[in-house]
C-alpha cells in the first residue's frame, strides 16, 4: 500500500472543472501546478520514467526525483506515509511513451523503480472569456433571439462593485466559491480516501481566505485517521506482500524461492509437488531477513512438465494459512527438459589381505586354526548390484572331539582346504542387502565346496550390522554376528562374534580317508564360541593396517586366545 499512497499523482487532485450555475458566473478550475509520474527502471546511467510528450515537457527540462517512504511511528504504531527529494533529473529525449533522463550532479540515493518524477505543468494559455475582468463592468449585451418563440435566456448580472468593496479586495465571492467546491465534490465520487485527503489540503492551501478551508482541513484530519487504522490493520494480517513466481525453469535445476510477508508470521513452508502427484512435500522456508523467507527446490523434485506449490505462514500459535496459492489452486512453473550430461559411473575397487589364527586349547597344538584370505570387490552403488568380486583362501586346522583330545588324548586330526570363491552384494535398498558367497576348493582327500549368506543392515559406507553363516566341506559350520563400527574413518573397528565346530566340524571314518592313523580323533569337533575385536588405522585414505585379537573356547577349561591383522586399499 506505500507505493499506492505515495505514487498517486497530482492530476488525480486537479481541480473540478467551471461549475454550471445560472446564478453566477462561471469559475475556471485552478489545474495541478504539477505533474507527477513514476521510474520505470533504469539503464546504466539513464533513467526510464512514464513521462511522454502529452505531458507539455521536451528534452532538457529538469524534473524532481522524489523516493517514496512509509514508515511505522515506534509509539503510536500508526503508519507515516511521506517521501523525500533524492535527486533533480534532466530530460534527454522524450517520446510517445516513455522519456530517458538523466541525474544531474550526485543523488541522494540511486534512482530505483517506483520512485516519483515530479514535473511542473506547462502554463496554459488564457482563454478569451478567462481574461476577461469579473468585476466592475457591465453586463453582457443579449444576444438576439433566433425565433419569436424562444425568447433568449436570461443573463446573470455580477455584483455591482460597490458590493464587492463592502466584502474587501480579499473576500471571495461565496456563490462562485460554493459552485467550485460542490463541483469537486461531485469529481470526488467513488474516489479513494488518500485522493480525497490530497485534494481537501491542496484546494485548502490554494484558497487560504476560503470560509470553506476548517472544514476541509478537519474532514482530510479524519480520512488520514482512518487510513492509518486501515493500514495498521493491514500490516497485522498474514498476506503476501511480494512473491515473485517465475514463469518457467530447466528441469533438474535447484529453484530458490523468495517471500515477503506482511503481519507476524512465526515461519513460512512453501509445498511442492511434481505435475501429476497427488501430494505435497513441504519445504520450510528459512527467514533471510524482517519478513522475508527463503527456500531451495532441489533438483529432483524441479522435472517435466511443470511443478505446483503454494505457501503457507505459520501464526503464532503454529497453525499455517495459505498466502500464495494453495492446496487446490496452486502457483505453477513450467519445467524444459534439456539434456545433462552423465557423469561417469564411480568404480570403487578395494584389496583385501586378512590372516587370522585362534587356539581353543590352552595353546596345546592339539585344537587350533590358521586361515589366510586375499580378495578384490568392485563397489557400483547403494541399490540393485552394490558390489561384487572374489578372491582365494588356505584353511589349516587341527582338532577333534573334546572327549578324544583331553580325555583319551588321542592326536588331532589335521584338516585342510585350499579354495576360490565368488561374492556379491545386492541392495534392496540403502540400508539393508544380502551378501553370498560360493566357494570351491581341494582337501587332501578330494574336493570341497561351501558357502556364506550374510544380511546387512546399514549401509557399508557407515556403521553396519552383518548377520549370517557358512557350511564349508570337511571343515565344519560357521555362525556369525559382526558389528562394523565406521569403517571409513581413520580408525574403524570392528567387533564378530562366531559360534563353530570348525576345524573338525565334520567326522571321519577309515572308509572315507584310508591314511587316518588309527591314534587320531576321528569324532565330530564340539561346538565353541569364539569374540573377535580389530582395531583398524588408516595412514592415508586409502590404506588401512589392523590389528586382531580374540578369544575362543569349547569349554571353560578348553580354550585359548587368537591374533590376527589385515591389510587393506581402496581406489
Amino acid at each position: 500500500m506505500a507505493v499506492v499512497l505515495c505514487a498517486l499523482t497530482a492530476d488525480a487532485f486537479a481541480d473540478a472543472s467551471a461549475p454550471q450555475n445560472s446564478d453566477a458566473p462561471a469559475a475556471p478550475a485552478a489545474p495541478a501546478a504539477t505533474i507527477e509520474r513514476h521510474v520505470l527502471g533504469t539503464e546504466d546511467s539513464d533513467v526510464i520514467v512514464d513521462l511522454t510528450v502529452k505531458d507539455g515537457v521536451k528534452a532538457g527540462d529538469d524534473v524532481e526525483l522524489w523516493r517514496p517512504l512509509r514508515l511505522v511511528h515506534p509509539v503510536t504504531h500508526k503508519v507515516v506515509v511521506d517521501r523525500y527529494r533524492i535527486a533533480t533529473l534532466r530530460l534527454v529525449q522524450v517520446h510517445d511513451a516513455i522519456s530517458l533522463a538523466r541525474p544531474v550532479g550526485t543523488p541522494l540515493r540511486p534512482p530505483a523503480p517506483g520512485d516519483i518524477v515530479v514535473a511542473p505543468r506547462p502554463a496554459a494559455a488564457p482563454s478569451a472569456v478567462a481574461a476577461m475582468p469579473t468585476s466592475g463592468l457591465p453586463a453582457p449585451a443579449t444576444a438576439p433571439a433566433a425565433a419569436p418563440s424562444s425568447p433568449a435566456p436570461a443573463q446573470s448580472v455580477p455584483p455591482a462593485p460597490a458590493a464587492l468593496a463592502e466584502r474587501g479586495p480579499s473576500a471571495p465571492n461565496p456563490d462562485a466559491e460554493a459552485a467550485v467546491v460542490a463541483s469537486m465534490f461531485n469529481h470526488l465520487l467513488g474516489a479513494s480516501l488518500i485522493k480525497r485527503i490530497r485534494r481537501y489540503e491542496l484546494y485548502a492551501q490554494d484558497h487560504p481566505n476560503s470560509p470553506y478551508v476548517r472544514v476541509l482541513l478537519e474532514e482530510a484530519a479524519a480520512l488520514r485517521e482512518l487510513v492509518s487504522l486501515r493500514e495498521h490493520a493491514e500490516a497485522d494480517a498474514l498476506t503476501v506482500r511480494h512473491f515473485d513466481v517465475p514463469e518457467q525453469t530447466l528441469d533438474r535445476v535447484p529453484l530458490m524461492m523468495t517471500v515477503e510477508l506482511s503481519g507476524q508470521a512465526e515461519g513460512a513452508v512453501l509445498q511442492v509437488r511434481v505435475a501429476g502427484e497427488r501430494t505435497y512435500r513441504a519445504f520450510p522456508m528459512t527467514q533471510i531477513g524482517p519478513k522475508y523467507f527463503s527456500a531451495t527446490i532441489p533438483p529432483d523434485r524441479v522435472l517435466a512438465p511443470r511443478i505446483e506449490y503454494f505457501v503457507e505462514a505459520v501464526r503464532e500459535d503454529g497453525a499455517s494459512v495459505p498466502v500464495a496459492g494453495s492446496a487446490d489452486a496452486p502457483l505453477t512453473t513450467a519445467v524444459h527438459h534439456v539434456p545433462h550430461p552423465e557423469l561417469p559411473t564411480s568404480r570403487e575397487t578395494t584389496v583385501t589381505l586378512l590372516t587370522d589364527y585362534a587356539d581353543y586349547n590352552r595353546l596345546r597344538g592339539n585344537d587350533h586354526t590358521w586361515q589366510t584370505e586375499g580378495a578384490f570387490s568392485m563397489r557400483l552403488g547403494d541399490v540393485g548390484v552394490r558390489s561384487f568380486g572374489g578372491g582365494f583362501g588356505v584353511y589349516r586346522g587341527v582338532g577333534g572331539s573334546i572327549d578324544d583330545l583331553d580325555t583319551l588324548h588321542l592326536q588331532p586330526r589335521s584338516v585342510g582346504l585350499t579354495y576360490g570363491y565368488v561374492e556379491g552384494e545386492f541392495g534392496i535398498n540403502p540400508t539393508i542387502s544380502l551378501i553370498a558367497r560360493a566357494m570351491l576348493g581341494l582337501r587332501d582327500i578330494g574336493t570341497a565346496g561351501g558357502a556364506q549368506l550374510h544380511v546387512r543392515i546399514g549401509s557399508d559406507l557407515a556403521t553396519n550390522l552383518r548377520i549370517g553363516g557358512e557350511v564349508l566341506g570337511g571343515v565344519g559350520l560357521r555362525g556369525i554376528l559382526e558389528l562394523d563400527i565406521n569403517p571409513r574413518s581413520r580408525i574403524p573397528v570392528m567387533v564378530r562374534s562366531e559360534v563353530t565346530n570348525q576345524p573338525a566340524g565334520s567326522g571321519a571314518s577309515l572308509a572315507q580317508d584310508p591314511n587316518l592313523n588309527p591314534n587320531e580323533s576321528i569324532a565330530a569337533g564340539d561346538v565353541g564360541v569364539r569374540g573377535i575385536v580389530q582395531v583398524g588405522y588408516r595412514f592415508v585414505p586409502p590404506l588401512m593396517v589392523a590389528l586382531r585379537a580374540s578369544y575362543q573356547g569349547r569349554t571353560i577349561s578348553h580354550a585359548g586366545p587368537g591374533l590376527g591383522g589385515a591389510v587393506e586399499y581402496r581406489w
